[in-house]
């Protein structure tokens, strides 16, 4: 008789949570939406609203910075190095370098570098401007301003991710490997999302 009590708590723990994870698996959908950066403004610096909608800022090739660079199609880290840094931009670097190992799973990922002095060779692309083009490609393309901002990224700038649309979806720390695991966690998104479009 003592046997089937214990059988059945038995079943109840394996078979409950076994049946939870089934009808999750099978009916449920887990959804992340990636938040949208640099909102397109008026003349006036007034937010444009469309049908209702905030209409957000598509990164052009206008700027010297990205003259070369196709941005269509792809999906393109813009990682902005100050000139003689030191050691928090060797960090970044190496960030970097974790970033652009995804190109094997995200084959349309690039990973472009945008330095004052010398450009830094790696598994990305490297421009060479002068600072007042890049502070004006900067200022124009790719500035939020709660999330964009020199002070809040550190001595070693800041990455930029920009999605296939060319909207900027996130701002983020260089050289901080927290800041990059969530980076390559929202690469990986994005990826997902594109291969499960209906």
């Amino acid at each position: 008789m003592k046997k089937f009590p214990k059988a059945g708590l038995l079943i109840v723990t394996l078979v409950i949570p076994a049946l939870i994870f089934a009808l999750l698996k099978l009916f449920g959908t887990n959804h992340y939406d990636l938040p949208y950066f640099v909102a397109e403004k008026d003349g006036n610096g007034s937010i444009i609203v469309q049908n209702g909608d905030t209409l957000f800022h598509q990164v052009s090739a206008d700027c010297g910075v990205f003259g070369g660079v196709n941005l269509d199609g792809r999906l393109t880290i813009v990682s902005r190095m100050p000139s003689e840094c030191g050691e928090p931009c060797e960090r970044a670097m190496d960030e970097l370098q974790r970033i652009a190992a995804l190109k094997t799973a995200v084959p349309e990922l690039q990973v472009l570098s945008i330095a004052t002095d010398t450009v830094r060779r790696g598994e990305w692309q490297s421009v060479k401007a002068d600072s007042a083009t890049i502070a004006g490609c900067f200022s124009k393309e790719l500035t939020d301003t709660a999330k964009g901002s020199d002070a809040l990224n550190g001595r070693a700038g800041q990455i930029v991710l920009i999605d296939r649309n060319k909207n900027v979806r996130g701002f983020y720390k260089a050289g901080d490997g927290e800041e990059t695991d969530r980076l390559m966690a929202e690469i990986k998104i994005l990826d997902y999302e594109k291969k499960n479009e209906k």
